[in-house]
């Protein structure tokens, strides 16, 4: 930082400390001063030219009814949802589509009844990434499990919770399991 002060010192002082100069003279230094900066490594940058404006990707959705006995790997589709920034939730197929190419974060949880249980997984285009285990066998009262899981996206990837291997056998509604996520 030290340096690109004193190099522009240098250059007011020797572009302007002349009054003989004519303007196509100083013009003429600029760009050769300029010419050199550039090859030293400093760009001529504007004031917004490296701002990116940071679209925000985010989603949080619950599930408002029981699920009870679904089949293996069918999808748990949360169906109300609170936020859905970026619009990557998709409510209908309870898939969320990366809108653009980046790390996201996915948490959900399950709550399930006494005596029943659902184990479920995050797929990423189909392959499992992490599961989590509701076991509520031998219990009484409701039991929950939750998982995060950071996966790798490009755009129009695919996301989503499923019940493993045809283990979605009760899934608490009422707004107690929940699917949300977002890019980091």
């Amino acid at each position: 930082m030290q340096s690109v002060v004193l190099l522009l010192m240098i250059l007011v002082t020797v572009a302007f400390g002349s009054v003989k100069e004519t303007p196509q003279e100083i013009v003429t230094k600029y760009n050769n001063y300029r010419t050199i900066c550039t090859g030293l490594g400093y760009r001529n940058l504007s004031c917004n030219a490296e701002k990116k404006v940071k679209q925000t990707i985010a989603f949080q959705t619950t599930l408002s009814s029981s699920l009870q006995n679904i089949k293996s790997y069918q999808a748990v589709i949360f169906d109300t949802v609170k936020l859905n920034e970026g619009n990557g939730y998709d409510k209908t197929t309870g898939i969320f589509t990366a809108p653009e190419d980046g790390v996201y974060t996915f948490s959900w949880a399950i709550a399930s009844a006494g005596g029943k249980y659902f184990i479920s997984e995050i797929a990423h285009n189909g392959k499992p990434i992490a599961y989590s285990y509701s076991d509520g066998s031998g219990r009484t009262g409701y039991v929950t499990s939750s998982n995060t899981a950071n996966i790798k996206m490009k755009k129009g990837d695919k996301a989503g919770i499923r019940a493993h291997n045809g283990y979605g056998k009760f899934a608490l509604g009422g707004y107690y399991c929940t699917f949300s996520g977002f890019k980091i």
